[in-house]
């Protein structure tokens, strides 16, 4: 097991703008799992949520 990282260029809203590659994809927005440490993907798409909704938050909800 190793790192996944997922990379969105700037503007990118549609799953055919991410990237995946097992190093950095030099995006300009980034997110790097560590595989090793969830037993499954729900826990990883919590924690992804968990990151927008603090977002939307800090910043009064400009992200939608």
């Amino acid at each position: 097991m190793a790192d996944r990282f997922y990379g969105v260029p700037l503007g990118g809203t549609l799953p055919v703008n991410v990237t995946e590659a097992a190093s950095t994809t030099s995006a300009v927005v980034e997110l790097r799992i560590n595989d090793t440490v969830y037993t499954n993907k729900l826990q990883v798409l919590n924690a992804v949520r968990a990151v927008l909704t603090y977002l939307e938050t800090k910043e009064g909800g400009i992200l939608g």
